[in-house]
Parts: structure tokens; C-alpha cells; sequence
């Protein structure tokens, strides 16, 4: 994997265009609230065809304060992601990223999503009851992904970290062990994306069948 786009458009049709504009993985969503933004088992198979991996990301709602953030909604998004993926048919192994999107300070980063992701792998480690294993990764500033990196990295626990593209948010700049980096806006294959680079594989899958 070397460059990617994250959008919240299904890009089922899109996927050859996506790989003839010179991209090699797509960033898509799994959520509560709106479900058409959710990547879909077809829209898997199709960027998998193209030879475009896939990365999945969690967003439900509005994480963007920390009103979001608690031991409950972690263990509730931890449970629904975990459930999404296994629909689409993600890949054991793989992760799935989960987002705090806003510029936390570090009484929220060690209190409310501190208690958020631990959720979160409290509740990967009860479906895994079902079969399958998957990664955790976070999305944030430089000082989110470090600091969850920090207080939950190894195995199992958070293993991937996606660099936000705000430059103003804390830590941009000194953070440096970024899977996914976010870049800027662009429009490809007609549709507004963010473009991302990522150093190895960014925890891309492609799923059986495609």
C-alpha cells in the first residue's frame, strides 16, 4: 500500500476508476447511525477486485468532544464494529480504526477516551467468542494516536495508529508511527475524498471471493 483516499461515498462502481487514478488502497467507514455511508460485502469485493486493498474505520455519530467518549460507548461501537466487519467479511488479523476526531488534551486523552478504547477492547475480546480476532487501531492528532499507542499498544491491544491531516492539532509534527497518514482534500473518480499515504501495508485487507 502506498496511497489512499478515505471517503464516506459507497465505491462500489468506482473501483477501477479509483485504481486507474493511481491509488492502491480505500479507506471506508463502518457506523450506527448512518448506515449508507457503511461499506458493504459487494463494494469489499469490488475494490478487492480492482486490486485495491481496503481499510476499515469506525465512526459513529460525532466523536468530536469528550461528551462522546466513555467505558460504555466504547464497549457498544467495540461490539457493533467488530459485528460490521464480520458481515463484510474482513479478514481476521485485520484492524479496524476508531476515531477521535477533534483535538483532545491530555485530561481527555487519560480519562473519557482513555475509558472509551478500553471499552473498545473489552468488547473485541468478547466476540472474539464468534471466531474471529481483529486488530484495533485509532485515528486522531499526534498526541491522540501516541498516547493510545502509549497506554494500549502490544498484542492484544492497539496496534495501528492513523495521523488526523490537522496540522494544528497537537503532536502533528511529532508523531512518527503513523500505518496511515491523511493528507489533504481532492476530488477522484468524481467523488470528495482525503487523500492518505501509509507506511506498509496501513492494516489494508482484501476479502475472499472477490
Amino acid at each position: 500500500m502506498g496511497r489512499g483516499l478515505d471517503t464516506t461515498v459507497n465505491c462500489h462502481s468506482l473501483a477501477r476508476s479509483i485504481k486507474e487514478a493511481g491509488y492502491d488502497f480505500v479507506c471506508r467507514y463502518y457506523n450506527r447511525n448512518n448506515p449508507g455511508k457503511n461499506l458493504t460485502r459487494e463494494e469489499a469485493e469490488a475494490l478487492s477486485g480492482a486490486g485495491l486493498h481496503v481499510v476499515a474505520v469506525w465512526e459513529n455519530g460525532y466523536p468530536t468532544s469528550p461528551d462522546y467518549f466513555s467505558y460504555e460507548a466504547g464497549k457498544k461501537d467495540g461490539r457493533d464494529a467488530h459485528r460490521c466487519a464480520r458481515s463484510v467479511g474482513q479478514p481476521a488479523g485485520t484492524p479496524i480504526y476508531f476515531t477521535v476526531d477533534y483535538d483532545a488534551s491530555r485530561a481527555d486523552l487519560s480519562g473519557a477516551v482513555n475509558r472509551y478504547m478500553r471499552g473498545v477492547l473489552d468488547a473485541f475480546r468478547e466476540e472474539e467468542a464468534a471466531g474471529v480476532r481483529y486488530d484495533v487501531g485509532i485515528y486522531g492528532s499526534g498526541l491522540t494516536c501516541g498516547s493510545m499507542l502509549d497506554a494500549f499498544g502490544g498484542s492484544p491491544g492497539i496496534r495501528y495508529a492513523w495521523l488526523a491531516e490537522s496540522r494544528g492539532w497537537s503532536g502533528y509534527g511529532k508523531f512518527e508511527q503513523w500505518n496511515i497518514k491523511q493528507m489533504a482534500g481532492a476530488t477522484v473518480a468524481g467523488i470528495p475524498v482525503d487523500t492518505n499515504i501509509a507506511n506498509g501495508d496501513g492494516g489494508g485487507f482484501k476479502v475472499e471471493g472477490a
